[in-house]
């Protein structure tokens, strides 16, 4: 079976004068809204992370990494930041030989990628998970909706 887990960056500081959006961390809330969200993930197999290499989604990635040793490999990409559906299906494309993909990214393509693959619409607030996987054998050009999601987090801690 193949997995996909989609993860929206969590809650980020508001910019500070003459900070641009991409360089914006996580704030203490979201930091603790990862912390609690990646405590009760299972991650099968030895998933690969890739990554808006933007600050507050490196920082999430950092700390699902630390919950979750088993990651093989963590990638930064700057055509993640704020990438579409169309920039996010061509990365799961290009990663698709893969058991286990994990994306960490932006709204609105988190949730237009989760609404594509399985054409259930999740809102994505700051830190949800979607965690989806598809038949054996299935092809991408043939996935959409037809992804199954295994399970959905929400963030319990509020912004």
């Amino acid at each position: 079976m193949k997995y996909l887990t989609i993860i929206r960056h969590a809650d980020s500081s508001p910019a500070t004068s003459g900070q641009s959006d991409f360089d914006r961390p996580l704030s203490l809330v979201g930091t603790a809204q990862a912390i609690a969200q990646f405590d009760q993930l299972n991650l099968s197999g030895q998933p690969i992370l890739y990554h808006s290499a933007a600050k507050r989604t490196s920082q999430t990635a950092e700390l699902l990494e630390l919950r979750h040793p088993n990651i093989l490999d963590i990638v930064a990409r700057k055509d993640l930041y704020n990438a579409d559906l169309e920039q996010l299906l061509e990365v799961v494309e290009e990663l698709w030989d893969h058991e286990h993909i994990i994306l960490v990214a932006h709204n609105p393509g988190v949730s237009q990628l989760h609404y594509h693959l399985t054409e259930d619409w999740k809102s994505f607030e700051p830190c949800s998970i979607s965690q989806l996987y598809f038949q054996p054998g299935q092809l991408l050009e043939n996935v959409k909706g037809e992804a199954i999601c295994e399970h959905f987090y929400s963030p319990q801690i509020e912004q």
